[in-house]
């Protein structure tokens, strides 16, 4: 017999969005006649209506999950419809299985669909269709994308503007009030939004304010406001008359609402118009039918507590606050489903995971959407069309395959953009532009990189031009790349990085900290040491030792310095550095004269020229008694040789050794630096090792150990070199660097333990255990107890090898 329906459909309601949104949008294009629970009659009774929709149904279709299983009224149509095809001799039940589950026996022996992947689901509408008889549909042409993305929403967007509901009406009801009003919120709250979108618009659909129609007139600040506001007016002065002839040209206009966009450019940019453009506000404020509505960052405040609008802004105010989960979801999903688009529900709920904590985020998710847009399935926004927007790293040229989430792709393809339109000087821009972000970066050791809040001070360089440095911040921030906020002084400004997403899925910024971090960790490290000396009061305290006015000046004259940029303190403490080091040097080389002279005149000529035999005679027998473990007779010729000669690079080598000997590690270093500036290898090895045993500076230390080893010729010190540069990247988390150089180490000599214990390590935080078993095996069995680093390494080797399942 004839039904009145192909399909009954019955489906749970977490299933819902695929459903509506894929398969009754194919189903319907295709002609199939198809009943689902939606038409059920209202106030009968469920079982009712679900023995009328299977026996008037030739078939039904049960959409198979497991929310669908778990819902009892479900298995109890699935039990119906087979119950009536047993009374009819037929098999109505169709199961259609959305996702993996484990059928029920009644259902398993029944032939199945399959809408699992996306071949499946294509797969299923056509054997349905050909089972009907009818021609299976293409897909019709995407409706149009309701998502502005990064762009602020307008009046012209206010059909697609959700979630601000208590706000607009809280703006209505205290505008109906009184006729001036500041709305006050965090950089990307989305003020503007609020009032053009959604106040706006509302007011024009009220009967609040009476009849007639607004006027409505908006305006940012600028560095001109007063000339702009007056534009507004039509370049007449600010009366009640003028304000009534600028309502006549405009039939059955009644009011004016001014809007004044990002009031605080009132304090950073219209520095002779401030007064005055605040002072015609409020004579503005006073006039009849004329209504003010401001929006301002919060972090103006201090400057709106002194302005003379305070006294109304205290009086009529109101703190928006970012959009919480709950307005995120009406903002995704309302716009989509009055285009009749339906969103998944895990693919909603991963986007409000991903936002959750970040300020200024709905720009982004809606520029996220508008790149879903084009993935859309008939009229369903899956999870994995979110889970598609994924890009290779190394696409990029940046190791590794990790992939980005879709919200990262949105926002490197906003980026990118941002930076393609910075177009007064572009490429000066786009080196402001790196330089600012690379400061905004705190580089992770061993961890992910995070956000570094800086001053805007902080950000700018030597040789900057102010207007071009500060088109360029506004110009990121205006694109939403970053947010400002703090003390609105020209220079006080504190600039963030807007999402967290930009650092881990801009490959763009990837890049950058790839190629310059360890640039901007030096420069980082000597703005530090200027600040430092600053602090001191500019004077002798704080300044550079001699090693580090060797790096300070290297980096300064790199492409790192000119690409990075510096602030003009560096330079002062490089020249304030090397004056002090001349001055030491000049009162050294004069008391060594007064020695010599005194000196020569005891001993004589003959004494002189062999002086040099002397120290060569001395420092050979001060070793010599350091192997013997007589220390302070060690040093007493060592003294006594570099007393003879002072410049003499092995002697101060090995009076280090013995300082080091005794811990005395100041001096060791001393000794150690001498020997450096005589360009001695074997020193710039022993050196790094108390940057890293006492400093912990393991950049200086890795810059030491590169330097030994362009000087180093015999292999005793280039192993040393070697393994302390290898430490040091262990201790940067540079696992893969650190493990190539101590390699390089132990093929140099396979018999000392250092470069095997420290290889362990390194192996051991790799997650490599087997390896770092074999490390830690050959570290207990060539390390030495005499050598105070493997004395303590053979005790960790031991201890590890001893525990069972490592």
């Amino acid at each position: 017999m004839n039904k009145e329906y192909d399909l009954f459909i019955s489906y749970a309601d977490a299933d819902r969005p695929w459903v509506e949104g894929y398969l009754l949008d194919a189903l319907t294009q295709a002609g199939v006649r198809y009943l689902s629970e939606t038409a059920f009659r209202l106030g009968a009774p469920r079982v009712q209506e679900f023995q009328r929709a299977v026996q008037q149904s030739q078939h039904t279709l049960l959409v198979v999950s497991p929310a669908y299983l778990a819902d009892s009224s479900k298995r109890f149509v699935d039990l119906l419809g087979q119950a009536y095809g047993d009374e009819t001799q037929t098999w109505p039940v169709i199961p259609l299985v959305l996702q993996p589950v484990q059928l029920e026996p009644r259902l398993a022996m029944l032939v199945q669909l399959k809408a699992v992947t996306d071949e499946e689901k294509t797969a299923a509408i056509a054997r349905l269709c050909a089972d009907l008889k009818l021609t299976v549909p293409t897909p019709l042409p995407k409706p149009p994308c309701p998502y502005p993305g990064m762009e602020p929403f307008t009046e012209a967007m206010s059909d697609r503007f959700f979630g601000r509901e208590q706000e607009i009406e809280e703006l209505l009801g205290r505008l109906r009030l009184h006729p001036f009003l500041m709305v006050i919120g965090p950089s990307g709250s989305g003020k503007s939004s609020l009032v053009f979108a959604g106040l706006v618009p509302k007011l024009r659909q009220t009967g609040f304010f009476g009849t007639g129609e607004w006027l409505v007139r908006s305006m940012r600040p600028g560095a001109t406001p007063l000339a702009t506001l007056k534009e507004r007016l039509g370049n007449d002065p600010i009366t009640a008359n003028n304000i009534t002839q600028l309502l006549s040209t405009h039939p059955n206009a009644q009011r004016v609402l001014f809007v004044i966009d990002q009031f605080e450019e009132v304090f950073t940019q219209a520095s002779q118009e401030t007064v005055p453009f605040q002072q015609a506000l409020l004579e503005l404020a006073e006039i009849p039918n004329v209504y003010l509505v401001l929006t301002v960052r919060a972090d103006f405040y201090s400057d709106l507590m002194t302005s003379v609008l305070w006294r109304k802004i205290q009086a009529h105010r109101l703190e928006v606050v970012p959009l919480d989960e709950a307005g995120l979801r009406q903002a995704m999903l309302r716009p989509a489903e009055d285009v009749g688009v339906f969103i998944e529900t895990a693919l909603l709920e991963r986007l409000v995971t991903d936002a959750r904590g970040e300020p200024g985020v709905l720009p982004l998710i809606q520029e996220t959407l508008v790149l879903l847009w084009e993935r859309l399935e008939r009229r369903l926004l899956p999870l994995r069309a979110y889970e598609a927007l994924i890009l290779p790293r190394k696409a990029y040229g940046i190791g590794g395959s990790e992939h980005r989430t879709g919200l990262q792709v949105a926002i490197a393809r906003r980026a990118d953009d941002a930076l393609a339109t910075l177009e007064v000087e572009p490429d000066k821009q786009k080196a402001m532009a790196r330089r600012i972000f690379l400061r905004l970066v705190q580089f992770g050791e061993g961890r992910a990189d995070t956000r570094r809040q800086q001053s805007m001070k902080a950000l700018q360089a030597v040789g900057d031009n102010p207007n071009l440095f500060n088109q360029t911040l506004n110009h990121l921030a205006n694109r939403r790349l970053l947010t400002l906020s703090g003390e609105e002084t020209s220079t006080a400004i504190t600039v963030d990085i807007a999402h967290e997403a930009l650092i881990s899925g801009w490959p763009a910024l990837q890049q950058w900290i790839l190629e310059r971090r360890e640039a901007e960790q030096i420069r980082r490290r000597l703005t530090a040491n200027a600040e430092e000396w600053i602090r001191l009061g500019e004077g002798t305290g704080g300044l550079l030792d001699k090693i580090e006015l060797v790096e300070a000046e290297r980096w300064l004259s790199s492409a790192d310095a000119s690409d990075l940029g510096y602030d003009a303190s560096l330079p002062k403490l490089i020249t304030a550095s090397h004056r002090m080091i001349k001055q030491a040097q000049a009162k050294r080389l004069l008391r060594l004269g007064f020695f010599m002279a005194g000196l020569s005149t005891v001993l004589g000529v003959l004494f002189v020229l062999v002086l040099p035999w002397s120290a060569i005679f001395l420092n050979n027998r001060g070793f010599e008694k350091f192997s013997k473990g007589q220390d302070d007779s060690a040093l007493q010729d060592l003294n006594l040789a570099l007393m003879l000669k002072p410049t003499y690079a092995d002697a101060l080598y090995n009076r280090g050794l013995v300082y080091q000997e005794k811990q005395d590690f100041d001096l060791a270093r001393v000794s150690y630096q001498g020997a450096v500036e005589q360009r001695f290898a074997l020193a710039y090895g022993n050196l790094a090792r108390l940057e890293i045993i006492q400093e912990q500076n393991y950049p200086k230390a890795v810059y030491l150990a590169t330097e030994g080893l362009q000087l180093a010729t015999d292999d005793e010190a280039r192993y040393t070199l070697l393994k302390n540069l290898g430490w040091a990247q262990l201790k940067l988390t540079k696992y893969s660097e650190a493990e190539a150089n101590l390699k390089k180490a132990m093929a140099l000599d396979p018999q000392r333990g250092s470069a095997y214990c420290l290889l362990a390590q390194v192996l051991e935080l790799e997650g490599t255990k087997t390896a770092a078993r074999e490390q830690w095996k050959n570290c207990q069995d060539f390390g030495s107890p005499d050598h105070p680093d493997e004395r303590v390494w053979i005790k960790t080797a031991t201890s590890k090898l001893s525990k069972k399942g490592f």
